[in-house]
């Protein structure tokens, strides 16, 4: 393996940077679908057609490359970024596998590396899209989803890359003995622990739902306190519920936030009669959504009674939750505890394109501290000497994998 990992994912690195969105803000914009996220798909193609891979971009984005011979390791992430996102999230994980792709000499094993179109779901509200529809877990229901602009995710797609015109990858029809992820820590448990690497053991699933509370809309000097069914006050008054709940449950694998909360009619002068709300739900196992939701019903149902008001939940988009592939979770703790690194064990919280891969085909995550803490936030930072330590490890973690994992999975 050449001592030359770091140096080349740092010029990939430094080069990625140029294609984004500009829009003087901090960070760096590559929504899904724009024109920054075209040309750095495309230059990311280029890069890895000049290593040897043979390559295509499917309809929806999705970059595709193969090395050698087959049944392949998959690895891969994503270069998509929320507005004003960091330079590490997805970007390390993609510009590692093409590192790992870069050095390979055992031609006699395959490599595929993808750059998964999509898995943000800061324009469309979907997230990890391209790996969702290479698995085969396409929704009707995904196509007529319409950015701030009012263009639908449909006419978006085809624009950039041509679907349904041009096919979307499927990966059933490859050999696969196993997909990879290193992906930076969006915590700091790694850190916290001073731990340079961490295992990743379940991702949450993450799940969206709306709720809707109706009150009654009045003047709000005219109406007395004791008559009002102010909409705004049951809806705050759920959110701290929430917040409670998600608290009591953190332990058992579960966190809940209501991020949004739209005001209706939203005037000066008058009682909130009705309050549009989106809640995220992130859940380690069924057993503990399951218990979340039946605890969110009775808090509902109370609130409902005290102000009567009515409140409606219901789920716009969800996931069940994907534990990670044991065999390999064990050849990653092998290799890391045979470079001296110092690692842990540890869920990940927020959702990755190895979720829904981790459904379809054994699938396992290394993380990369974090000594902030921060991600999805232009201040994302990693030290250098854990970005060395992640690519080292990770392309012998790939080498191991092929070494050990026998035959191959078709989804």
């Amino acid at each position: 393996m050449s001592d030359q990992l770091y140096p080349y994912f740092l010029s990939l690195w430094q080069k990625l940077q140029t294609f984004q969105t500009p829009d003087n803000g901090p960070g760096t914009t590559r929504l899904a679908f724009t024109d920054a996220d075209q040309m750095s798909r495309r230059w990311i193609q280029e890069i890895w057609e000049d290593i040897g891979l043979s390559t295509h971009i499917d309809g929806v984005g999705n970059v595709v490359g193969t090395l050698g011979t087959p049944p392949y390791i998959l690895i891969g992430s994503h270069t998509d970024t929320v507005p004003h996102g960091g330079n590490y999230d997805g970007i390390l994980g993609l510009l590692a596998a093409t590192a790992v792709a870069h050095d390979w000499l055992d031609l006699d094993r395959g490599l595929m590396v993808v750059d998964w179109s999509s898995e943000e779901s800061s324009r469309f509200g979907i997230s990890t899209l391209g790996s969702r529809l290479a698995v085969g877990e396409n929704q009707t229901s995904y196509w007529g989803t319409q950015d701030q602009s009012g263009m639908t995710l449909s006419e978006a797609v085809h624009q950039s890359y041509g679907y349904p015109d041009i096919p979307i990858l499927n990966l059933c029809e490859y050999p696969i003995k196993a997909a990879l992820e290193l992906h930076i820590e969006q915590g700091t448990e790694l850190q916290e622990h001073q731990c340079a690497l961490g295992i990743v053991t379940a991702i949450a699933a993450p799940q969206r739902w709306s709720v809707i509370v109706d009150g009654q809309a009045n003047h709000s000097a005219g109406t007395a306190m004791g008559r009002r069914t102010d909409a705004l006050a049951a809806a705050a008054q759920l959110t701290l519920a929430i917040e409670a709940l998600s608290t009591e449950l953190e332990s058992s694998g579960l966190r809940s936030t209501m991020t949004r909360l739209n005001v209706l009619p939203g005037a000066a002068n008058v009682v909130p009669g009705q309050v549009i709300g989106l809640i995220d739900v992130r859940a380690q196992s069924q057993a503990v959504l399951s218990r979340y939701r039946k605890a969110l019903n009775t808090t509902r149902h109370r609130i409902e009674e005290q102000r009567h008001v009515q409140i409606r939940l219901a789920k716009i988009s969800g996931e069940t939750p994907g534990a990670l592939d044991p065999s390999l979770r064990e050849i990653m703790q092998q290799v890391l505890e045979h470079r001296k690194v110092r690692w842990m064990h540890l869920p990940s919280w927020p959702s990755h394109d190895s979720l829904p891969l981790s459904r379809h085909v054994p699938s396992a995550m290394l993380l990369v501290r974090n000594p902030s803490g921060l991600s999805h936030n232009s201040e994302e930072t990693l030290d250098a000497e854990d970005i060395q330590a992640a690519l080292t490890a990770f392309y012998a973690i790939v080498v191991s994998v092929h070494e050990h994992i026998g035959g191959s999975c078709q989804c």
